[in-house]
């Protein structure tokens, strides 16, 4: 699975580079058949955006979120990816 950070307006530490494949890899859990995804931050004046577009041999998905800090939108993003693949495994 190939991970691709983003970011925008501003440069990425590695503490949080670390943090976001760390918890990006619990996806793989819900869907074995991811095989891209894409994170892109953005930081604004005053909420961190993240955009989550995850690329799966069945389908894709995609999530947008904002909050205060990064480590609180991407909980949020991973927790919009988790219940779009929860969905469509009931649809199969």
């Amino acid at each position: 699975m190939n991970i691709d950070i983003t970011a925008r307006n501003f440069h990425i530490s590695d503490n949080l580079k670390d943090l976001i494949q760390k918890k990006i890899n619990k996806l793989l859990i819900y869907n074995s058949s991811i095989f891209l995804i894409e994170v892109v931050l953005l930081k604004e004046s005053r909420a961190e955006k993240i955009e989550l577009i995850v690329h799966s041999k069945q389908q894709k998905y995609f999530t947008k979120c904002y909050s205060s800090l990064f480590e609180k939108t991407l909980a949020k993003a991973i927790q919009n990816i988790i219940k779009q693949i929860k969905k469509t495994k009931i649809k199969y």
